[in-house]
């Protein structure tokens, strides 16, 4: 029974390793490569810095504060698209 245990947090810590390599992998190679490569998302980006967003941070902020973002990501993406 021990053995069986043994193997069974091996197996789940291998998944826990493959999912957590995968993840950066996707972040830390593909991600860079598709802005790389689309005009739309590098000027996004630019709009973004200009305006001062910290997108990553917008799920963590009170409710006057996203809805500024909100309306400030709204134009960029009008100005981006023209």
């Amino acid at each position: 029974m021990s053995a069986l245990r043994h193997r069974s947090r091996l197996k789940g810590l291998g998944y826990f390793c493959a999912v957590a390599a995968a993840l950066f992998f996707f972040f830390s190679v593909i991600s860079p490569r598709i802005v790389a490569s689309s005009p739309a998302l590098q000027q996004y980006g630019e709009i973004q810095e200009f305006l001062g967003i910290q997108s990553g941070a917008l799920y963590y902020t009170d409710l006057k504060t996203m809805q500024e973002t909100q309306a400030t990501v709204r134009y960029a993406l009008e100005r981006a698209s023209r």
